[in-house]
């Protein structure tokens, strides 16, 4: 449970950076490249630890803590 929560998280990240932050903004969720490279990279990390699930967890809390305090993104179009 707390994984998907972690993941909905991230998904909130995602759109923050991809909106500008814009508080009425309406954005067509995208999975980016990176956000894929990402994914992938945070899961071949997670699946050689003892307790994969934490690590999952972490590391997406970790990268979300990236995205929501890196500067804003131009607005895609």
């Amino acid at each position: 449970m707390n994984a998907d929560a972690a993941d909905i998280d991230l998904n909130a990240a995602y759109y923050l950076d991809q909106t500008n932050h814009a508080t009425n903004a309406t954005a067509w969720m995208i999975v980016g490249a990176d956000q894929t490279a990402w994914i992938q990279v945070r899961d071949d990390t997670c699946r050689a630890r003892p307790d994969r699930l934490r690590c999952r967890i972490r590391l997406t809390r970790d990268r979300i803590h990236v995205i929501v305090n890196a500067l804003p993104s131009p607005q895609h179009k």
